[in-house]
């Protein structure tokens, strides 16, 4: 398939598309993005991350660069050209504009900025458990506006890459926020429990469709604060993310976690990929 980009009207392969200098998510990280996954065409739940782009702009007052429907043919008219067949990723940021660096808002009229980028999607093994390592949580009070501001994110994504695992907890007083691009939930006697989603934890996509699954399957939940002991306890823990879908763990630094509730598990993760299977028509 082709890389292809999208910024502010111009469409084409990724290497050839330029961002001006000035674009406010250069110097500020001044916007906000979101993510989907396609399978041979199809998109799988974008109106909900359309959704949660639309409420992210909202939070930090930036005008949208196009109207819901607009977006949604926008991004579909990216993945057509991409050519796709199996997964891919497409990505897509607003920023508050192009201006003279300044840190109040630009001009009133100054319209927001586009951009969108498809990728390939490699389809992880999902029979692998993800190894775990956590870090302190030291982001500021706004994770649940899907920012680009993703420094503390880059360094716990970082720190799991050099303690050879596949995903990094963040933990804040000794209670479980999520991960560093996951959501993370844990069973226990066969309930799923959840931290609160507060300011401290992005609005996962996935997380809010195991919620609404759980539900349909008859299996109890909580959302309640969860401290690093219960998920070490755990008899799962799962990590949640548009591209990691519902993946266990089974180790947490270095430590054995999780994979004692097989059944619960898979009645979880075969509901959801019936479901993507249900929407895109794409056997996972």
């Amino acid at each position: 398939m082709k890389r292809i980009g999208y910024y502010n009207g111009e469409m084409g392969e990724v290497s050839t598309l330029r961002i001006p200098m000035q674009d406010r998510a250069m110097f500020f990280g001044d916007g906000v993005y979101d993510f989907v996954f396609a399978c041979d065409g199809k998109f799988f739940a974008l109106q909900d991350h359309i959704d949660r782009f639309f409420r992210s702009m909202s939070m930090l007052e930036i005008d949208p660069p196009c109207t819901k429907e607009e977006l949604a043919k926008k991004l579909q008219m990216c993945l057509d050209a991409s050519e796709s067949e199996g997964m891919a990723s497409v990505y897509w940021q607003t920023s508050r504009g192009n201006c003279t660096r300044n840190h109040i808002f630009p001009p009133e009229g100054t319209p927001s900025t586009l951009l969108i980028t498809v990728s390939p999607l490699k389809s992880p093994d999902w029979n692998r458990p993800l190894k775990l390592v956590t870090t302190e949580d030291t982001r500021f009070a706004h994770c649940n506006i899907k920012t680009l501001n993703l420094i503390p994110n880059v360094m716990a994504a970082e720190k799991a890459e050099k303690n050879g695992c596949q995903e990094c907890v963040f933990v804040k007083d000794g209670l479980v926020t999520e991960c560093a691009h996951s959501a993370l939930v844990i069973l226990k006697d066969g309930c799923l429990i959840a931290p609160p989603l507060d300011e401290r934890i992005l609005p996962s996509i996935t997380r809010m469709h195991v919620f609404a699954m759980a539900e349909k399957l008859g299996i109890p939940s909580q959302v309640r604060k969860m401290t690093l002991q219960e998920v070490l306890d755990a008899d799962e823990v799962m990590v949640l993310s548009t591209s990691k879908a519902i993946t266990r763990a089974d180790t947490m630094d270095g430590k054995p976690v999780g994979m004692k509730d097989d059944n619960t598990f898979m009645k979880l993760r075969e509901a959801y990929f019936a479901w993507i299977e249900a929407d895109t028509g794409y056997r996972m």
